[in-house]
């Protein structure tokens, strides 16, 4: 947890806990070569108790020599959250970021206790938890946040602070029952330990077990996640199908669990459902699919891609522009320039052509020219086909996500569609042999 140098930042709220924790962090200063910062955050949620809370801090602080930074949270209820102990939670850490960033300190210490610790795995228990849940809180957090008392129980705290006579501060906020974590602190713990004695170490050495097993499996799944990536962007992450179904199911279920915290940056709302609900739709036999997950996070199956993406889907309006004459034309909609030029038939050649060019015989072309986007009902004769084929169709053979179809150019003439920019061209306006002039189109 602490090499020899480091500077540590102490988060002490003036309970047990931290006291008992900044008291041995101070004797075990010279001993770990280490400096140490006291932090004490004043959430401003108990006008009364908060300023005693402080000013003890304080006194600690100078007490032992030590430099302190504090603070008082302007309104917590403001911060986003879902609940008062999370947006607590969230302002405390944002603090206690900006302190060690402050000190340049290398750690943040902080008071959890292995009763903490039992707590925490039956919250999750009861809320829905699988080995990540069990695991409880994790001793090192981002290689900066440490629970040196985690083995600890808060029994052996209190009998420190009791020999050591070392005065502290009880939260009155412990007691209220209202929230989820004290009713299993003041009753379902007690009601427990008269099943199990050992409850708490028990609970202690769950957590230790799951958080093992638990990095291993996170490490296998980050292999898996690699091997399975197709593309990766800021805000979205495509996966092979046909590589996902040939793993094991518990394996799918952490490459998802990965893909969500690349693209979302976190699991915060994501529970069990939201994951199957997701091997569902990498299992399902339509070939487009998809399902929408908490906070703009969208899963799509297209085809043999699974696609994890941020935000919503914005729609491509339709677009219909004439084209004069050759040259260079924007299409503001699509980000597109469709580029057209006439070139002598000596220079023509498909040796390696590319999907983004097609050349037409020009004679069979008539100005103006009309380049616009999809309509249902769109219909050509591919090339190399004799009847007409709807363009829909030609979409779904070369598998084009359906929210990208507005967002391909058709080039027509007279009415009819001569080329299906970047896909193919129509039958009817192919370079023959008798051809004189050629048009050669390009999309980019």
């Amino acid at each position: 947890m602490i090499n020899s140098g480091d500077t540590v930042v102490v988060a002490v709220s003036g309970g047990p806990d931290s006291v008992c924790l900044l008291k041995i962090l101070f004797r075990l200063q010279r001993a770990l070569n280490i400096s140490l910062v006291v932090a004490h955050l004043n959430h401003g949620l108990r006008p009364q108790e908060d300023e005693k809370e402080t000013d003890f801090v304080a006194n600690l602080a100078r007490s032992l020599h030590l430099t302190s930074a504090s603070v008082k949270a302007d309104n917590v209820a403001k911060i986003r959250g879902t609940s008062i102990e999370e947006k607590a939670r969230q302002i405390r850490y944002q603090f206690l970021e900006k302190v060690l960033d402050d000190y340049h300190a290398q750690k943040v210490a902080t008071g959890h206790n292995m009763n903490d610790q039992a707590e925490t795995v039956l919250m999750h228990l009861l809320r829905g938890a699988g080995p990540t849940g069990l695991s409880g809180i994790p001793p090192i957090r981002q290689d900066r946040f440490i629970r040196p008392l985690i083995n600890i129980t808060r029994d052996e705290i209190h009998a420190y602070l009791r020999q050591e006579h070392i005065p502290f501060m009880m939260d009155s906020s412990n007691l209220e029952k209202r929230y989820l974590r004290n009713k299993i602190r003041l009753e379902l713990i007690p009601l427990l330990l008269g099943y199990q004695p050992r409850l708490i170490q028990h609970l202690g050495e769950l957590a230790f077990l799951c958080s093992q097993e638990n990095q291993f499996m996170e490490e296998e799944a980050k292999k898996g996640l690699q091997m399975v990536t197709l593309n990766s962007t800021d805000r979205s992450l495509d996966l092979s199908l046909t590589t996902f179904r040939n793993l094991s199911t518990p394996v799918q279920y952490r490459i998802i669990r990965q893909a969500i915290k690349t693209v979302k940056g976190d699991l915060r709302r994501i529970d069990i459902g939201h994951i199957k609900a997701i091997t569902d739709l990498a299992s399902n036999t339509r070939p487009q699919i998809k399902v929408d997950l908490p906070e703009n996070l969208i899963v799509r199956k297209i085809y043999e891609t699974l696609r994890f993406s941020l935000g919503t889907e914005i729609e491509t309006d339709d677009f219909s522009y004439n084209v004069e004459n050759s040259g260079g034309f924007q299409i503001p909609e699509i980000n597109q320039t469709l580029s057209l030029e006439e070139i002598p038939k000596k220079d023509f050649s498909l040796s390696s052509p590319s999907p983004h060019e097609a050349f037409l015989d020009l004679d069979r072309l008539q100005w103006p020219l009309r380049v616009r986007n999809f309509r249902l009902g769109d219909k050509f004769i591919p090339l190399g086909l004799n009847g007409f084929k709807k363009v829909k169709d030609v979409f779904i053979d070369n598998k084009i996500p359906s929210e990208q179809r507005k967002r391909i150019a058709i080039l027509e003439s007279r009415g009819s569609i001569v080329w299906v920019c970047g896909i193919r061209i129509d039958n009817r306006y192919r370079v023959r042999q008798e051809t004189k002039r050629i048009l050669r189109c390009k999309i980019e």
